[in-house]
């Protein structure tokens, strides 16, 4: 008995520690094809189209030509190799998966790579477990683990990477899932922060959350807006969904027609393009005008299903978190004209919460996500309510 939990711990261990390796490649790889392009191509709105919807082709060709499995999240893919117990995810798989969403999300397409990321992290687990020779039963454990350190290490949050493989990828609680789980993501939000900082995610600490002024009756209304846009939202992404099973291009290109049109809407609103992260940090230190706020949510409100719709490799996990944000500190805006007392940037925060797990169904995995980001103990009563 100890013999064997001494062996999972090590190759929990090694989960971690490969995921975060990779998580943290492949953020800097996003991020530095971003700033090169925006640096170099935006200025020059035609070169720049045609950047978006290179980077967009590029991206469609490599996840058609070497992997199809790698369009979209990946998320749903991962769990299918839960679902078929013992289902390698292939080394293939990693890379162009990898190759993809840096081309794609760098190049501007208005997508996460947290969703990738969790396809990342499983591949790693994969690995590990193949190379330790385990079982189909004990390589789950590990791509499950792998999927959580992923989260863990983007958000710097273990506990709401170990809930998210709990809660989204296999839908109960198992104690033999939960310790490698727990390590895995522990050890890879330890690499991502020795590389990347206390905040891996945004590059500015969220705010401490407390419960000064009106907050609670705004986290209620927040929390009904958030509901009815996430709705709509998941709307949204069924609609374009239809959109381009309907319209008869190759798969491949796809994205690249994506790209045109993020691209297009790029050159007005800059702020829309790729993950958002930037836009959150701007917007939590108050250098967006409320009109502008407005105008970006209801940009990237339509312009991340048209991306997600493609089959790009990305997902939208961070552009929920973006719009989450957004629309919180609209609420609050709103508040405070009729008389309330609302920190903007905390109700910013607790709107992630509340918009993701209205679209994401998965309530546990964002109260604590955002909990463990603004590191506030007296958040949780705001969270629940959102």
């Amino acid at each position: 008995m100890e013999k064997g939990f001494t062996r999972i711990f090590w190759q929990a261990l090694c989960v971690g520690l490969l995921t975060g390796l990779v998580i943290v490649l492949f953020r800097l790889g996003i991020e530095n094809m971003f700033e090169f392009v925006m640096v170099h191509f935006y200025a020059a709105p035609l070169l720049f189209l045609l950047i978006t919807t290179l980077g967009g082709l590029a991206a469609g060709f490599v996840v058609y030509k070497f992997a199809p499995e790698t369009s979209g999240s990946g998320i749903p893919y991962v769990k299918i190799s839960l679902l078929k117990s013992g289902r390698l995810i292939r080394v293939r798989t990693i890379f162009v998966k990898f190759i993809a969403g840096v081309l794609g999300i760098g190049t501007g397409l208005s997508l996460g790579r947290e969703g990738p990321s969790v396809q990342l992290g499983a591949g790693a687990g994969s690995f590990i477990g193949k190379i330790f020779k385990l079982d189909e039963h004990n390589r789950d454990k590990l791509i499950a683990s792998g999927a959580g350190a992923a989260i863990g290490a983007t958000f710097n949050a273990p506990i709401a990477g170990t809930l998210f493989v709990l809660e989204e990828l296999i839908h109960r609680f198992t104690p033999s899932m939960l310790f490698p789980t727990l390590v895995a993501t522990v050890v890879s939000a330890s690499v991502a922060r020795h590389f990347l900082g206390a905040n891996p995610s945004f590059n500015t600490a969220l705010p401490h959350i407390t419960m000064e002024g009106s907050i609670l009756p705004v986290c209620i209304v927040l929390g009904i807006l958030a509901g009815v846009f996430g709705v709509l939202f998941s709307k949204t992404i069924f609609f374009f969904n239809n959109f381009y099973s309907r319209i008869k291009i190759p798969n491949y290109i796809k994205p690249a027609l994506a790209g045109f049109l993020t691209g297009l809407a790029g050159l007005f609103l800059p702020y829309i393009l790729s993950s958002g992260n930037g836009s959150v940090e701007m917007l939590f230190k108050g250098e967006l005008p409320i009109v502008l706020v407005c105008t970006i949510f209801c940009a990237k409100f339509i312009i991340t299903p048209l991306c997600f719709g493609s089959g790009a490799a990305g997902g939208i996990f961070l552009p929920m978190l973006m719009l989450g944000s957004f629309l919180g500190y609209i609420t609050g805006f709103g508040a405070n004209l009729l008389g309330a007392e609302v920190n903007l940037v905390a109700i910013s925060s607790l709107g992630m919460a509340g918009f993701l797990a209205s679209v994401s169904r998965t309530p546990l995995t964002a109260v604590v996500m955002v909990f463990e980001m603004t590191g506030g103990y007296e958040c949780i009563l705001p969270l629940m309510l959102t």
